[in-house]
């Protein structure tokens, strides 16, 4: 009796193992299946023009052309899009040394967008009748020569690429503007007892002697020391270790003597 209730029960639950069995099949079906669409997708997707780079969009520059900024990212129409990486590109442009700083994304399925800062030009240097632009990362550029200086920048002189110009631009950038523009020339005369030793040509006629390594910190008192000179007065202002001042009448008195004493 009892093995009789027992093949009943087997027998009952036969068809919830087949319906279990077969909602099982079509689940490991659909899984197959859907991975296999997925693939079948992507291998689309990757064999597609929607893939691979279109179009590379540059804003942003002024000095560089759009086409030498493309040049500069390393990227290149029909290379795939997800193979790109933002940051990277951005750090391959700001090795530049006109890219201050640069902004990479993508837009839409297969374009990027180059925004770039670029240095600002500060001045000029003067080499063969031609001038070379002085950027405010103190990088003096040694391509690309103007035939004449825009606007009022500075006029550098005797400068080259190094940690001597980069030291002179970085003391310019902590002057208040108006001092800035109060400048005409800065001239690098380094002498036997200063390697850093700069003189200064002023829009308002006087000259200024100076050393780089305390330049800002002087050079910002230069509208008070003016100030206190009496009308019309012009000559050296030496701000080298204090600031003294000679004017241009006195200093020619001194050397014309200089130079009687030697002929007697």
């Amino acid at each position: 009796m009892a093995e009789n209730r027992r093949v009943v029960s087997i027998e009952n639950r036969i068809p919830e193992l087949k319906k279990y069995r077969k909602k099982k099949l079509i689940r490991h079906l659909a899984i197959l299946i859907g991975i296999f669409a997925i693939l079948i997708l992507i291998t689309l997707y990757f064999l597609s023009p929607l893939s691979k780079l279109d179009e590379i969009g540059v804003s942003g520059n002024k000095q560089l052309t759009e086409n030498e900024v493309r040049k500069e990212s390393g990227l290149s129409i029909g290379e795939f899009v997800l193979g790109i990486s933002n940051s990277k590109t951005e750090d391959t442009l700001e090795k530049n040394t006109l890219i201050k700083k640069a902004a990479v994304s993508k837009e839409g399925l297969n374009n990027v967008q180059i925004n770039i800062t670029e240095f600002k030009t500060i001045g000029y240097q003067e080499n063969d009748g031609k001038y070379y632009d002085v950027l405010e990362s103190g990088v003096l550029l040694t391509d690309q020569p103007r035939q004449f200086p825009i606007g009022n920048d500075l006029l550098f002189r005797n400068f080259k690429n190094g940690k001597i110009l980069k030291n002179m631009v970085d003391q310019i950038n902590q002057l208040p503007n108006d001092v800035v523009s109060s400048i005409s020339e800065v001239i690098y005369s380094p002498t036997k007892s200063d390697n850093n030793h700069i003189e200064l040509y002023m829009n308002d006629g006087n000259k200024v002697s100076a050393t780089i390594s305390t330049f800002a910190e002087k050079m910002q008192h230069y509208p008070s020391i003016v100030a206190q000179l009496s009308k019309g007065q012009k000559g050296v202002i030496d701000i080298e270790v204090g600031s003294y001042f000679q004017s241009y009448y006195q200093q020619n008195a001194e050397k014309k003597a200089a130079e009687e004493k030697k002929e007697n």
